[in-house]
């Protein structure tokens, strides 16, 4: 009992419904030429789905993975790390260049292990910078 197909299914996105009751018409089979309405039997042709342009939208989140996580976490981290390298500590060294006292300063390990480190002084008043060999 085929019933006429004056009006073609009403479509939002990639979903196709029924125009005579507006029930979300099934996908087609592979061999099917025609797909029946669930609700009132309405017939419409499984050409409908044909070339339907069809848009996703996700986010970085929307698929939660361990790796991802893992790589989060490593980032945090660096980004931390990166945020504590802006806080040096500060000495009470004079500044030779413009007679400030307060300095911040690194402490590197340049030369060989057995001899001492390498201190880096930077001013805080005017970005001079220096080094003292300990």
């Amino acid at each position: 009992m085929s019933q006429p197909t004056a009006s073609r299914a009403k479509r939002i996105g990639a979903l196709l419904f029924c125009p005579a009751c507006g029930t979300l018409l099934d996908l087609p089979r592979d061999d099917q030429d025609e797909i029946e309405c669930s609700q009132c039997g309405r017939k419409e042709p499984a050409a409908s789905y044909e070339n339907l342009p069809t848009k996703t939208y996700s986010s970085a989140n929307a698929f939660p993975s361990a790796l991802k996580a893992k790589r989060a976490l490593v980032q945090n981290t660096v980004e931390e790390g990166e945020a504590a390298k802006d806080r040096d500590p500060i000495a009470n060294e004079r500044c030779d260049n413009c007679g400030h006292i307060g300095m911040s300063y690194k402490e590197m390990q340049l030369r060989s292990a057995d001899e001492g480190s390498t201190i880096f002084y930077k001013c805080l008043n005017c970005g001079h910078q220096t080094s003292t060999n300990n």
